[in-house]
């Protein structure tokens, strides 16, 4: 919720808790963050980031081998790279 002033950490707990519970929890969860981290608002974004890192850190094998999968390491490049988002700049 970006108008959360500070980390939920009692809703994190419960996102990775049901990331863990899931048959396809890692694929949902990845989707969702990613959409998330590129999100225009600053303070979503960033918070995402935050359920991400506690997802790697909670969430075991399943969630850090699909993270590492190609489909969501290019949803990430496109926060850091304007070539993959469309907004190439030839100055």
């Amino acid at each position: 919720d970006p108008t959360n002033q500070e980390d939920r950490w009692d809703c994190i707990q419960a996102f990775f808790q049901s990331v863990n519970q899931e048959t396809d929890g890692p694929q949902v969860a990845l989707s969702l963050l990613a959409h998330k981290i590129q999100s225009p608002q600053e303070k979503e974004a960033l918070q995402a980031l935050t359920v991400l890192e506690a997802c790697m850190n909670n969430c075991g094998k399943r969630f850090r081998g699909e993270a590492a999968k190609f489909r969501f390491l290019n949803e990430l490049i496109k926060v850091l790279s304007p070539k993959y988002s469309g907004t190439l700049n030839y100055e």
